[in-house]
This record gives structure tokens, C-alpha cells and sequence, in this order.
């Protein structure tokens, strides 16, 4: 068990939270209270979350209630999908794909067109997000049940419409090497 402000680093993997406790039989990292989770560019986080790990990488990710998953594009725009549960799972310590349930689970995201420009932002809705990973980048996202959603051009984005609700990019709480999960400052959230 450890407790207030705990911290993991791996080169594939860093997390946060208050309270852990790893099982050594199961090589399972169950991290309570206010726990998040990033792989590249993409975080994670929820209420609780189990991490079940294979020769010191990440293998599976639950997270329980609240759960969101935030993947940065740049300071404005940020691919959000929130909802209930998530389960997320991964191939050699990268992310591969992530279901996401919720009532509904939500998303939005940022597509680009063939040169790689910002077509707008699409904001969409859902029983179930699946979520696809190539080379830990974003590649395909399936929705299913109750379909619904919108695309709005980038300069009609409604203002108040870029965050999904309990968007927190915590960035200043990642641990960035080794000697950062020593330090037991805590940062406030953007």
C-alpha cells in the first residue's frame, strides 16, 4: 500500500494518484482517489483504476466511473472521450484500443482531411465509444447505440462547446523521469 501523492514512471507508462496498492500476485496496480494515467499523449483518468501489468508494461486499463480519456493535439484542441467506464488494453507497454460505456459515452474530436489541415471539431454521443490505436496515435473511433453528433466548422465551434464536462488536462501532475516520483508537490490542474 502507498499512500498521498504516489507516482509511477515507466518509459511507456506514467501515473498518479493518492492511494495505491499492488498486488504481487496478480501484478495488478489498483490506484484509488483521484488516479490518472498518460501514455504519450493520451491521459486517463476516473474514480479508480486497475492496471494490470505483463514484465513491467502495461497490459489492461480499468477505470471506474467518471472515466475519461483526453488525447492533446495542440494548446487549443484536445480529443476528449468521457463515460462511465473504461477499458483500455495494450500491446507491448503502447495502447491498441479502448471501449468506452457510458449513458450515454461522449466524445469530441478534431478530424483532418488528406493535407493533414483541421477540418472542424465533431462532438458526438453514444452507448459505446470503441477506440482504435496505431503506433499509440489515434486511429479510428466507432460509436455504437443511440448515435448522435454534430460537426461544427472551426471557425462556428461554439465557444463553451471544446471541453466535455470534467475535461482536466493534468499534465503538471505526470511525472516526467525517475526522480519525479519523488517529489511529493502537488500541482493544480488546468
Amino acid at each position: 500500500m502507498a499512500f498521498h501523492h504516489v507516482k509511477i514512471y515507466n518509459d511507456s507508462l506514467q501515473a498518479a494518484s493518492d492511494s495505491l496498492y499492488y498486488g504481487t500476485e496478480d501484478s495488478v496496480f489498483r490506484m484509488y482517489q483521484n488516479p490518472v494515467c498518460w501514455n504519450g499523449n493520451n491521459q486517463v483518468s476516473g474514480d479508480t483504476m486497475y492496471l494490470f501489468t505483463k514484465n513491467q508494461k502495461p497490459e489492461q486499463l480499468y477505470v471506474f466511473y467518471n472515466s475519461m480519456v483526453i488525447a492533446r493535439e495542440n494548446e487549443q484542441m484536445y480529443n476528449q472521450i468521457t463515460g462511465r467506464t473504461l477499458n483500455a488494453y495494450f500491446i507491448n507497454g503502447n495502447i491498441d484500443y479502448v471501449r468506452v460505456k457510458g449513458s450515454p459515452a461522449e466524445s469530441i474530436y478534431f478530424p483532418i482531411d488528406d493535407d493533414s489541415a483541421y477540418v472542424g471539431m465533431n462532438r458526438s454521443s453514444g452507448d459505446v465509444i470503441d477506440i482504435y490505436f496505431i503506433n499509440k496515435e489515434l486511429n479510428k473511433i466507432k460509436f455504437i447505440n443511440a448515435v448522435d453528433g454534430t460537426l461544427y466548422p472551426l471557425k462556428q465551434i461554439p465557444p463553451d462547446s471544446k471541453y466535455l464536462k470534467g475535461f482536466h488536462w493534468q499534465d503538471s501532475r505526470r511525472p516526467k523521469n525517475k526522480l519525479d516520483i519523488l517529489n511529493n508537490k502537488t500541482n493544480e490542474c488546468l
